[in-house]
C-alpha cells in the first residue's frame, strides 16, 4: 500500500504495501503466549533520515510490512536482507550511501528500536572536530565520533538538496560534496561474512558519464547464495571478500534536476561475472549507460499513472536470493535489458496503475507484466478482453469520515516467496470502486483495505481473476465479529495443536468475507482473553487475543473467551464492544493435518500440527454501505462453518443457530426467527424505532460438541427513516 497515515484527509490519493521478511519462529514454551499478545501485533511509526514516514508492523504470518505514513515524495528502492530485514531507500539518499549507512534505512530495526528521534552514531575524519550537521543535534562526543539524534528531517533533506543540486550545477557525479561525517543508526552490529575460502572483490559503480558514484550493489552467488547473498554499499568502490564462483549484480542510479528532485532511476545489472582463482583483487563495475530501454505502460481505459514499480526477482536454482523494487508515480524508470541467466532465475516483474481522471469515476487500473530475463522491448499493453473486473464495496461506520485504500497487487510463486506487494488509493467512503485488473501476467491478485480513522488494516488472501470475469468483494461489511475464518496464504494457525502444545486465538476483528482478518495499526482496542480446559480456568490477561500452553495429552472441552472494547477507537459508533465464546472439543490424537505452508506453535516439531474444530460465523446483513438498515423487518443471513488453513478444517455437521436481538445493551433479548439447515440460515425479526443500534447475539453448533457464542452490540443502525 502506498500510504499515508497522516495525509489521508485528501479525497484521493496514492499508496504502497510492501510485504515481506522471515518466517515466524515458533516461542519456547516458557513464552507460549508471546504469538497472540497484542503487542506482538502492533505497529511502529518510523521516520527515514528524509523524513519520509513509514508504518511498520507484521503481517499475519509475521513477516515485516510496511506502509508510508506520508505520500511518498520521490523514487524509492525497496529490498529485503537475506536476515529477513526490509530497506527503504529514498532516491535522494541513494547518491549519499557510504557515508549513509544503510541501517538508517532498516525500517524492521529502526521499528524495534526507535523510540522518538532516530538515535545516530556519527564518524568524522581523523583529526576533525564533531559539529552539529543540518538537521541533525550532537549528544556527546569522543575524539573525531559523536552521538546524536535526527533533529529535523526537513534540514537534511533541504542540505542533502543542496548538494545535489551543487553538484548537478559544476557537472559533478551527485553525492561528490561529501558529507562531514559518516552517520549510521546508533547500536547497529557490523555485517558479518561467511565463513569460506575469499577473493577479494572490487565494487564500482558508473553513471551515465562514467563517473564514479555511490550507491548499492545487490551481489548474490548464483552457483549458491548460501556463499554470499548482501547488499553492499559503495562509496566510490567497495571491497568485499567473496567465494569464488558465479555471481550477479544489480544497482539503481537516480538522475536528478538542477534542483536536487529526482526525475529518473535506471536499473543496471551484471550477469555471469566469474570470481576465479586469482591472488589479484578482481573489479566488477555496474554502469548506469547500459539501463537504456524506459518502461513504458498503455492501459486499455483512460487513466493517469499514480504507480510504476519494478521488482527484480534474482534466485539461484534453489529458490534463494533478494528481491529489489523501484517505486514511484511520476519518475521515469530505465532498465537494463538482460537474457534470461543461466543458472539460477531472474523474475522481472512491473506493476502499473492508474486512477480514473475524474475521482467521481471511482475506478483505476491495475496490470502488471513478468518476464524471465529483461526483454530489450520495455512497453507493455493490455487489452481491454484481458482485464478483470472487480467491484469494491466499502461499507464505513457512520462516524468514520476518513477515507480508506483499496490496494492491489499481483501474485505468482516467485512474488510469494519474497513477500507480496499491493498498490492503490484512498477513495472516501462508503463508496464502490471498481478496479479493473490485468490478467496478462497472472490471474491471481491480493487485496488490502486501509479503513479510515480507525487506522486499521483488513487482509486477505490472494484471489484468482478470469479475463472478462465480474466480481463483488465486500470490505468492512458489518455487523463486524471477532472470530476466525477460512485462509489459503500463510499464516500462523490459531486453533491448532501439536504434542501437547495447544494454541486457541480469536482474531480480534473480521468482516463478512471468510478470508478477511484486521490489523489494527495504531488504534488497538482493549481486549482481554481467558481460556478454560473442562471448566478450569488456564489463561487469563488482558491486551492477548489468545494462548499458546502445553497441556495434557488426554481428551478435554477447552473453551476460549475474547473480550474486545473498540468504543475508545476513532470513527467507531457500532460494535463497539464484542464478545465471541469458542466451544472446541479437543483429543491429542484427532483433527486434520495443518498443510504447508502454515505453521503452529510447537514443542515438538516431529509431532504433527493439527486443526481444532473452531466455528466460524460469516453474516449478511441486509443494510446499506454504512450498515443503517431502513427496512421494518430485518433480515441477516448466517453462513456457519469451521476454521480452516489451506482447506485444512473440520467437516461435522453444523447442527443448530439461534439469533437474539436487544434494544437495551443486552439487558433483555428477543429471539429472532431463524430457517436453515447444515450451515445455511437466515434470521428474521422486526426493527425497532428510527435511531437505535441493536445489539446481536448469535449461537451456532456441530454435531461434534463444537460450539460458538457471539455477542455484538450496536450491530447495526436503523435509520431515520425506517417504518415501525
Amino acid at each position: 500500500m502506498r500510504g499515508r497515515i497522516s495525509g489521508r484527509r485528501c479525497a484521493v490519493a496514492s499508496a504502497v504495501l510492501a510485504l515481506g521478511g522471515s518466517a515466524v519462529l515458533a516461542p519456547p514454551a516458557n513464552a507460549a503466549p508471546a504469538p497472540f499478545a497484542e503487542s506482538a501485533r502492533q505497529a511502529r511509526e518510523v521516520t527515514l533520515m528524509t523524513g519520509d514516514r513509514l508504518t511498520v508492523f507484521p503481517d499475519p504470518a509475521g513477516r515485516t510490512n510496511y506502509v508510508f505514513s506520508s505520500p511518498p515524495r520521490t523514487a524509492f528502492q525497496s529490498y529485503q536482507a537475506d536476515g529477513g530485514d526490509r530497506y527503504v531507500i529514498p532516491g535522494e539518499a541513494v547518491p549519499f550511501l557510504g557515508q549513509l549507512d544503510k541501517s538508517l534505512f532498516d525500517v524492521t530495526a529502526l521499528a524495534r528500536a526507535q523510540s522518538g528521534k532516530t538515535p545516530l552514531d556519527l564518524t568524522f575524519p581523523a583529526g576533525a572536530t564533531p559539529s552539529a550537521l543540518p538537521g541533525i543535534r550532537l549528544a556527546s562526543t569522543s575524539g573525531n565520533t559523536a552521538t546524536g539524534y535526527l533533529d529535523s528531517p526537513a534540514e537534511f533533506t533541504a542540505d542533502l538538496h543542496r548538494r545535489i543540486a551543487a553538484d548537478t550545477a559544476a557537472g559533478r557525479p551527485a553525492g561528490s560534496s561529501a558529507l562531514p561525517a559518516a552517520i549510521r543508526l546508533a547500536g547497529t552490529p557490523r555485517e558479518q561474512q561467511p565463513r569460506y575460502p575469499m577473493k577479494i572483490l572490487e565494487l564500482r559503480l558508473a553513471d551515465l558519464q562514467g563517473r564514479a558514484v555511490n550507491g548499492i550493489v545487490s551481489l548474490i552467488n548464483t552457483d549458491s547464495a548460501a556463499k554470499l547473498l548482501r547488499q553492499v554499499e559503495v562509496d566510490g568502490v567497495a571491497r568485499v571478500a567473496v567465494p569464488e564462483g558465479h555471481y550477479a549484480a544489480s544497482a539503481t542510479f537516480s538522475d536528478f534536476d538542477s534542483t536536487g528532485n529526482t526525475i529518473a532511476a535506471r536499473t543496471s545489472w551484471v550477469e555471469g561475472f566469474v570470481v576465479g582463482d586469482s591472488p589479484g583483487v578482481q573489479t566488477l563495475t555496474v554502469e548506469e549507460k547500459y539501463a537504456t530501454a524506459e518502461v513504458k505502460v498503455a492501459a486499455p481505459k483512460s487513466a493517469t499513472q499514480d504507480l510504476l514499480t519494478t521488482s527484480f526477482y534474482r534466485e539461484d536454482a534453489t529458490g534463494r536470493g533478494f528481491a529489489v523494487g523501484i517505486s514511484g508515480s511520476t519518475v521515469k524508470q530505465y532498465v537494463r535489458p538482460v537474457p534470461k541467466p543461466a543458472q539460477g532465475l531472474l523474475h522481472y516483474v512491473v506493476q502499473w496503475g492508474g486512477k480514473a481522471p475524474k475521482p467521481e469515476d471511482r475506478y483505476r487500473v491495475d496490470l502488471s507484466f513478468a518476464s524471465e530475463g529483461v526483454a530489450e522491448d520495455q512497453s507493455f499493453s493490455t487489452k481491454d478482453s484481458e482485464l478483470a473486473t472487480v467491484r469494491d464495496r466499502m461499507y464505513a461506520d457512520p462516524a468514520d469520515t476518513v477515507p480508506v485504500a483499496i490496494d492491489s497487487g499481483p501474485v505468482d510463486p516467485v512474488i510469494e516467496r519474497h513477500g507480496l506487494g499491493a498498490s492503490g488509493f484512498f477513495i472516501p467512503a462508503p463508496g464502490v470502486l471498481t478496479d479493473y485488473l490485468g490478467t496478462t501476467h497472472t490471474k491471481d491478485w491480493v487485496q488490502y483495505e486501509m479503513k479510515g480513522s480507525s487506522y486499521t488494516l483488513m487482509t486477505a488472501d490472494p484471489r484468482t481473476y478470469r479475463p472478462g470475469s465480474t466480481t463483488t468483494v465486500d470490505w468492512s461489511r458489518g455487523p463486524l465479529t471477532a472470530g476466525l475464518g477460512q485462509w489459503q496464504r500463510a499464516r500462523l494457525c490459531e486453533v491448532c495443536h501439536s504434542g501437547g502444545m495447544v494454541s486457541v486465538a480469536i482474531p480480534e476483528l473480521r468482516d463478512s468475507e471468510p478470508d478477511h482478518s484486521a490489523l489494527p495499526l495504531f488504534y488497538p482496542p482493549r481486549i482481554h482473553f481467558s481460556l478454560y480446559r473442562d471448566d478450569q480456568r488456564v489463561f487469563d490477561q488482558d491486551d492477548a487475543y489468545g494462548a499458546s500452553l502445553e497441556m495434557p495429552k488426554t481428551p478435554a472441552t477447552l473453551r476460549g473467551v475474547l473480550d474486545v472494547d473498540r468504543t475508545a477507537v476513532p470513527g467507531v459508533s457500532q460494535a463497539g464492544k464484542l464478545r465471541t465464546e469458542l466451544t472446541l472439543r479437543y483429543d491429542p490424537a484427532k483433527g486434520p493435518a495443518l498443510p504447508s505452508p502454515h505453521n503452529c506453535v510447537t514443542n515438538d516439531p516431529a509431532q504433527p500440527c493439527r486443526v481444532l474444530g473452531a466455528l466460524t460465523v460469516d453474516y449478511q446483513l441486509d443494510s446499506d454501505l454504512s450498515t443503517t438498515s431502513s427496512s421494518p423487518v430485518q433480515v441477516l443471513g448466517l453462513h456457519v462453518g469451521h476454521a480452516a488453513y489451506g482447506g485444512a478444517g473440520w467437516q461435522s455437521p453444523i447442527t443448530s443457530a439461534t439469533v437474539s436481538v436487544s434494544v437495551d445493551n443486552g439487558v433483555t433479548w428477543q429471539p429472532a426467527r431463524v430457517f436453515g439447515l447444515f450451515g445455511e440460515y437466515v434470521a428474521i425479526w422486526r426493527n425497532p424505532p428510527a435511531g437505535t443500534s441493536p445489539s446481536l447475539k448469535v449461537t451456532a453448533q456441530d454435531s461434534a460438541g463444537n460450539a460458538i457464542t457471539q455477542t455484538i452490540s450496536n450491530a447495526y443502525t436503523v435509520g431515520k427513516d425506517g417504518k415501525r
